[in-house]
């Protein structure tokens, strides 16, 4: 993700390979359609969501999670709400 008014820079040359470039929003994806294969995929167990879950963390340790992901000592946290 790039921020808001951030400029990036491109060499000209490399526009000489016939490369492009493409933007893409949310993966481009289809949220009305993809959304629920994806939940059924889940529920069949072809999707393994759960071990794609690096830790589960409560709301009040939000920071803390977001510090682990700064520092790389978990891919991805989940805030599970009791």
């Amino acid at each position: 993700m790039i921020p808001v008014g951030v400029n990036i820079e491109l060499h000209g040359a490399e526009f000489l390979a016939e490369r492009k470039i493409q933007g893409s929003r949310m993966g481009s994806n289809r949220f009305r359609v993809d959304m629920p294969r994806f939940v059924d995929f889940y529920l069949s167990g072809k999707l393994h969501l759960d071990d794609m879950i690096s830790r589960r963390i409560k709301l009040e340790d939000v920071n803390e999670g977001l510090q682990a992901l700064k520092t790389g000592e978990v891919a991805r946290s989940v805030i599970v709400f009791d």
